[in-house]
């Protein structure tokens, strides 16, 4: 058989060359209100908080910002943030054991999401570090307006791409790529199999990953 590219979809509104959206979830941005007052540092751990708090106070770019990995840390300078620590890894959790390994005794200010997986407050708790959250964004589930094609590639970023896919579509005649360990945990609860997943969790590795498929894996 002849070699065929299948499309690739990625489940948000993000723009990536050669790939086709097919957003299952949307962002919705909040404002509460938020205080910097004795805050030395903040802590992101995806664009959508930074792009949250640049909607709600301008002030957050005056401090120094944690984030959880390279794309997080472009979007904080992209909007005029100032970057001081960027995590080895992408998980929260170790993002957070990273941070109290290696500062003491400072307030920092998490700009999350409603519903987030890593237990951050609980590992801040074992450490002098004194950690303040505020919810910026929740991500909810969205029904697209156009139909997926199959067979094709779909590129999971989040255990919440997977529950929102879920309700629009099956995971029938799709070659599935999960971007990290919770995500893939969360596609096997579905009973989903042949997982791929990157050795270092981004949108573009997936994609690399996307590119050697074809339409044979299929048969």
């Amino acid at each position: 058989m002849k070699s065929e590219k299948l499309p690739v979809y990625i489940l948000t509104n993000e723009k990536y060359e050669n790939v086709l959206n097919y957003p299952v979830i949307k962002i919705n941005f909040l404002s509460p209100f938020i205080s910097f007052d004795r805050v030395n540092y903040l802590i992101f751990t995806s664009k959508n908080g930074v792009r949250a708090i640049n909607k709600i106070n301008k002030k957050w770019k005056n401090i120094p910002s944690f984030a959880i990995g390279n794309s997080t840390a472009k979007e904080i300078e992209k909007l005029g943030g100032k970057v001081e620590f960027i995590s080895k890894s992408a998980y929260g959790d170790e993002f957070a054991n990273e941070i109290i390994k290696n500062f003491q005794n400072k307030t920092f200010l998490f700009l999350r999401a409603k519903k987030i997986i890593s237990p951050i407050n609980e590992i801040f708790k074992n450490s002098s570090n004194k950690l303040i959250e505020k919810i910026v964004y929740e991500t909810v589930c969205n029904i697209p307006e156009i139909k997926i094609k199959k067979p094709s590639i779909v590129i999971f970023s989040s255990p919440s791409t997977v529950e929102c896919f879920r309700k629009t579509e099956n995971f029938e005649n799709i070659k599935v790529i999960a971007i990290g360990k919770k995500t893939k945990k969360a596609l096997e609860k579905f009973n989903v199999k042949n997982i791929l997943m990157p050795k270092s969790p981004s949108i573009k590795n997936c994609i690399e990953i996307a590119k050697n498929i074809d339409i044979s894996m299929f048969d």
